[in-house]
């Protein structure tokens, strides 16, 4: 939300995101879920920590597709975030709307695992979906955000890819950075460790 003064009133200007369709379960999540899939993961997945790695591939041949969405619809960040996990190790791609659309309504502040998901993917939409992202949080400097995630994502995609989609919105990127004094360069490490580990992960 983007707040504006008018004739000395306070008014709300709403995303332009807002109506997008959000996927919400119907019921709580069954606790066995929560114990094995969320707890075990949640501080884990896209972290530099590698002890969680083993047990996770002990159990990866359970991770279906009826799981994944049931945890992306789950209304806990945390189960979310798992979810979005799991699309990734097994490339479900046909729910990149879900988690393209969770990431451009910056939902429970997960935007740097939505964005790794969809680097992950590495699609048209997956370009889409940063791209959007970037034209409107880069000129929202009051909105702390991912926006710094959402650049290296897409210049990985680039660097990949041979493109060119990240060149455009630097002006704005630099005009934020002068703006946040605390934000760092931008870096490829986070996406060139966080990817190769899941290639280990997807073939395993």
């Amino acid at each position: 939300m983007t707040d504006l003064h008018a004739g000395g009133n306070l008014v709300q200007q709403p995303s332009p995101f807002a109506s997008l369709p959000s996927h919400q379960n119907n019921s709580e999540l069954p606790l066995n879920i929560i114990h094995q899939w969320v707890k075990p993961y949640y501080m884990n997945v896209g972290s530099g920590n590698d002890e969680w790695i083993e047990p996770f591939i002990n159990i990866k041949p359970l991770i279906t597709h009826d799981l994944t969405t049931l945890l992306l619809g789950d209304s806990n960040w945390q189960t979310r975030k798992v979810g979005a996990y799991l699309a990734a190790v097994n490339n479900y791609t046909d729910l990149i709307d879900i988690i393209g659309s969770r990431f451009l309504k910056n939902e429970q502040y997960q935007g740097r695992m939505y964005a790794l998901v969809l680097a992950s993917f590495n699609t048209s939409k997956s370009i889409d979906y940063l791209d959007n992202y970037l034209l409107y949080y880069l000129k929202k400097p009051e909105l702390h955000y991912d926006q710094q995630s959402a650049m290296e994502a897409l210049l990985y995609l680039d660097t990949i890819n041979g493109t060119n989609h990240c060149s455009r919105h630097f002006p704005n990127w630099i005009q934020l950075r002068q703006q946040w004094l605390h934000v760092s360069g931008l870096s490829l490490q986070y996406y060139e460790e966080q990817l190769s580990l899941l290639k280990i992960l997807q073939k395993s």
